[in-house]
């Protein structure tokens, strides 16, 4: 058990790390090559690189229960543990951003609940999941405001940390992304090997939440530097990458069994953003009220889903 737990959390670290410095060499691509941040920003939308990777290295490895939980498991972590750390930390409630982009995660909430009906997702499925979340994306580029945002945000922070050649850092940065994502899958395969636990309550609970520890930052920061447009879309982006695009993706490398852990997941994340999303549609806004509610939701989610 010691050994999973210390793989696990040397995996996590590597990764993080790997993934920072792969998306400020993008950013200092970017700038260096007059890359506009709204195309950066456009690609990245959404997408936490730590989760995506270790969701396709589980994925290649056969692990696709625990590949899905994973996928499903950094939706509900960016929900209740950062989000909710957010708006309990918030000076005051945080504003909703456009009905549109409040409503847009929700259609692809039931295009991954479509392919996720009989608990197996194809790579046929896993291609049209790509094409639906290219629509999401193509509608936010139209809507331009949150692509722009991310895109700055990630340029400033490429101003930030080792003086390499952005070249260097993008592709040192994958490289260990790829390392950290083994290690980390291979701690959650040996804790699975040692206990009774579910492989989609490893990959939700334990390699979702530990690939997405950083996200906690990207919400809190932006909210307590009066910038909360940049955490609500990344809230939003994240949900509709993480049940349409990356799933997907998954699939497309090995085709997914998802188990009861897992599906409970995925559940898990749409009673999270139906939350949210009803707070900052019928009030504007959402407060701490709010981030209680999704904080005692993944207290009993966890409760439930590890005993399946």
């Amino acid at each position: 058990m010691l050994t999973a737990i210390s793989l696990l959390l040397v995996g996590a670290a590597i990764l993080t790390v790997g993934a920072e410095a792969a998306i400020r060499g993008a950013g200092r691509f970017a700038k260096a090559r007059r890359i506009s941040p709204f195309l950066l920003g456009a690609l990245l939308f959404g997408v936490d690189v730590e989760s995506l990777g270790a969701a396709l290295i589980a994925a290649g490895r056969g692990q696709t229960a625990l590949a899905a939980g994973e996928a499903f498991g950094t939706v509900v972590f960016l929900f209740s543990a950062a989000f909710g750390v957010a708006l309990l930390l918030a000076p005051r409630p945080i504003e909703s951003p456009s009905p549109r982009m409040v409503l847009l995660p929700a259609a692809a909430l039931l295009a991954g609940a479509a392919a996720l009906a009989d608990h197996v997702v194809s790579r046929v499925e896993g291609a049209l999941l790509i094409g639906a979340y290219a629509i999401y994306l193509g509608i936010v580029i139209a809507e331009g405001r949150n692509a722009q945002a991310r895109g700055e945000e990630i340029v400033r922070e490429a101003e930030e940390g080792p003086r390499l050649p952005p070249i260097v850092l993008l592709l040192g940065g994958l490289v260990l992304v790829y390392a950290g994502a083994s290690v980390l899958v291979s701690g959650g395969v040996r804790l699975l090997s040692r206990t009774g636990l579910a492989a989609g309550f490893v990959g939700g609970a334990v390699i979702g939440g530990l690939a997405s520890l950083d996200e906690v930052f990207l919400e809190v920061l932006p909210v307590r530097r009066g910038i909360p447009e940049l955490a609500t879309g990344n809230l939003l982006g994240t949900v509709a990458a993480f049940s349409t695009g990356v799933l997907g993706m998954t699939a497309l490398v090995r085709p997914l069994e998802v188990d009861g852990a897992g599906a409970t997941a995925f559940i898990a994340s749409a009673a999270l953003y139906a939350i949210v999303a009803t707070a900052f549609l019928a009030r504007g806004r959402a407060g701490k009220v709010v981030g209680v509610s999704v904080l005692a939701l993944y207290g009993l989610w966890l409760a439930f889903a590890s005993r399946l």
